[in-house]
Order: structure tokens, then sequence, then C-alpha cells
């Protein structure tokens, strides 16, 4: 085999490499985004309630779209970590019956509170004590049903 011949199968291997590496990670960022969740621990006891659940997609996302699917006495609220300002950014649930009674100026942005989860952010989901462990679908796109 030609030096040519050699250089330009390199380059073929290193594009199927990127392809499949590119291929597997589209295929994780728009499959359906499901977590299980719960508020007590593996053991019964209360307090597991807060879920790392993931990165959503690339496109910003409201907070009451990502929240549809949960039962509404089941969730407290959902935390973004804001790399620009260094701090948690919250959403509250302030649906009727909701497991804190919160009211809804805590999600006004004055205070801390967001309208849209930008796209590629991490998503920490609290659920409240007690909380029976589910599988959940979070709507992380336009269009998606709890389905």
């Amino acid at each position: 085999m030609s030096w040519i011949q050699k250089k330009a199968l390199a380059v073929v291997a290193i594009g199927v490499g990127v392809a499949t590496i590119l291929g597997a990670s589209l295929g994780i960022a728009l499959a359906k985004h499901t977590s299980t969740v719960g508020g007590v621990c593996a053991n019964g006891s209360p307090g597991c309630n807060i879920h790392y659940v993931g990165t959503i997609k690339p496109q910003a996302v409201s907070p009451a779209t990502f929240t549809q699917c949960l039962p509404v006495g089941d969730w407290i609220g959902i935390y973004i970590w804001d790399g620009p300002s260094q701090k948690w950014l919250h959403y509250f649930n302030t649906n009727p019956g909701n497991p804190g009674n919160y009211p809804s100026y805590l999600n006004n942005t004055s205070a801390g509170g967001i309208s849209t989860i930008p796209g590629f952010s991490g998503v920490v989901l609290v659920m409240r004590s007690g909380a029976p462990n589910q599988q959940v679908t979070l709507l992380d796109a336009s269009g998606e049903t709890c389905n």
C-alpha cells in the first residue's frame, strides 16, 4: 500500500470514528427523556428527593412544559445552574395541589426564577418526601407528549 493510500485510509477511518461518536451523541440527545424519580430512599426512609435528571435538548423549553408529565402533588421544584452568574436558578411548582403551596411570585426572574430552561442545561428535580419512585417523561422539546 502506497503512502497516499495509507493516508487516505487514515482520513476515512478518522471520519468514520467522528461520525460514530457524533451519531451516538445525537441519538442520546434526541432520545425521549425519561427518568426515575421519587421522594424516598431505596430503604424507604425519607430525604432522597433530589434527582439530577440530565441535560435537556439543544433548544430552550419552558419549566411548565418540562414538568407537564409529573404528578402535580409529587414535585416541588426544578433547579438549573447559571454559569455566568454563578448561582442556582429555580422554578417552583405553583399549580393547585402543589406540595408546598408555593405562591407564583417565587418564579419571577427578579427572585431567581426562570422563564425558560436554556438548551443543554443540567436540571435538578426536587420531589416531595414520600413521593413514590416512578418512571416519568420529562418534555424537553416542543411538540413532545407525555406518552
